[in-house]
């Protein structure tokens, strides 16, 4: 009876580790994300928990073959990090692959044990738990090593805590890994839009460029047929020069404007990327303000680049209220719209941005601010404009990639609001943004 008791006892004892190291772990780990972070904490643990001097945690490479040292806690932790090793070498290596943890009692004696890295890291390990790391999928992604007991020998209790340990700590790594990755494709995702944009914004200050040179070309010609005219009096010949001047002057600062709207909006824009790099993509930025002042500045940039191939660039300016929106964005979605509009229509053609107020059911309150971009290009065949704000649109420009259509999609979504298309072949589009009408958030 006593024997039962006192087994009984012994059990419950190892349980409640078991519980307490799981509770320990989950502690550390529930708000790490990053994987440097998450790995320095479960080590940390494992160690605390069963007393140890010292651990390191080792993930798998499959692809080259290799068990590295993701990160190691100890009196010599610098020395060992980031080293690696073949996933058939060592205890780590025996552990890896045959799926069983184990408790090494004294290392000396066991041929698999790497001496030349206790020499490396000028440390003695003389005993040592190694448990593998496997995910719920069976799939084993490293292994978890603690050093050195400080109070005697590691005993059965402490691998199965470490075991427990082991478990907690391998959903949170493949959790951790699927952050990273689920982050890297989100930069991914976002460096292609961003690219996009800025290779846009960049046409109006090349052809700015080409504008201000025209410009010059032109004053030129006109200062030497003044100079050449043999009846000109010359007390007349200044104030012509001074108009001259003057307008030229006036065209140059428009131009250099422009410029300098379009460049600032690219460094925003590439200011978006290397924050997203660093993981501090920035959430919409709501303001109440006026939308039509989106629009003039869209138009006052892009006019360049219509001007430069004929086409009338217009504004129909509605009465609409001030709405909550993120400027920014907006910009970015209607410049797109806009450009994509010049790129379609032929030289003489028209490009007209509209905004107004209309009513619907499907919106807060029944009213929206309507947005629209129409062109007198070619249109598209009607499976063309139903796929255009889908993730099945492809672009059909040489070189295109349909992320501007994407961006477009995200703003607008992004705002609550809905986008429509209307084409016609031979006869131009009609891009509309509905956008409901925010007076609070």
């Amino acid at each position: 009876m006593t024997d039962t008791l006192d087994s009984l006892q012994q059990r419950l004892r190892q349980r409640e580790r078991e519980l307490a190291a799981v509770v320990s772990i989950t502690r550390a780990l529930q708000a790490q994300v990053r994987l440097d972070e998450l790995v320095q904490q479960a080590v940390l643990a494992a160690m605390s928990t069963v007393d140890a001097d010292a651990g390191s945690l080792l993930l798998h490479d499959s692809e080259r073959g290799k068990l590295i040292f993701r990160h190691v806690e100890g009196p010599t932790k610098e020395r060992v990090m980031g080293l690696e090793i073949a996933d058939t070498q060592g205890i780590a290596g025996e552990v890896f692959h045959g799926g069983q943890a184990r408790i090494s009692h004294d290392v000396t004696i066991e041929r698999a044990h790497i001496l030349d890295i206790d020499r490396a890291a000028n440390y003695q390990t003389r005993s040592m738990i190694t448990v593998p790391l496997r995910a719920s999928t069976g799939e084993t992604i490293g292994v978890l090593q603690v050093l050195n007991k400080h109070s005697g020998l590691f005993d059965a209790e402490d691998l199965a805590v470490v075991e427990v340990l082991g478990g907690q700590i391998a959903a949170a790594v493949i959790t951790a890994q699927l952050h990273e990755r689920a982050r890297a494709a989100v930069i991914v995702d976002l460096l292609g839009q961003i690219t996009h944009d800025i290779k846009n914004l960049l046409t109006p200050v090349s052809m700015a460029g080409q504008t201000v040179q025209l410009m010059l070309d032109g004053f030129q010609e006109e200062m030497r047929a003044a100079l050449a005219r043999e009846d000109q009096d010359p007390r007349e010949l200044l104030p012509i020069i001074e108009e001259m001047v003057r307008r030229m002057i006036a065209d140059i600062e428009e131009v250099v404007a422009i410029s300098e709207e379009s460049t600032q909006i690219a460094q925003q824009r590439t200011k978006e990327l290397a924050d997203a790099v660093k993981g501090l993509t920035s959430p919409p930025e709501y303001e109440l303000a006026d939308i039509n002042e989106v629009v003039q500045g869209v138009c006052r940039v892009l006019r360049v680049v219509a001007e430069q191939h004929g086409i009338a660039l217009c504004q129909e300016l509605g009465d609409v209220p001030l709405i909550y929106h993120d400027a920014r964005r907006l910009y970015n979605a209607l410049y797109n719209l806009v450009n994509n509009a010049l790129g379609a229509t032929p030289d003489g053609g028209a490009v007209t941005v509209r905004t107004r107020v209309e009513t619907a059911g499907a919106f807060p309150d029944g009213r929206y601010v309507e947005l629209s971009v129409r062109d007198t290009g070619c249109g598209m065949p009607p499976e063309t404009a139903a796929q255009l704000f889908t993730g099945r649109v492809r672009s059909t420009k040489p070189g295109g990639t349909g992320l501007g259509t994407r961006v477009v999609k995200n703003v607008i979504d992004a705002h609550g609001g809905r986008l429509l298309v209307e084409s016609v072949e031979g006869h131009g589009t009609t891009i509309a943004a509905r956008i409901p009408i925010r007076t609070e958030l």
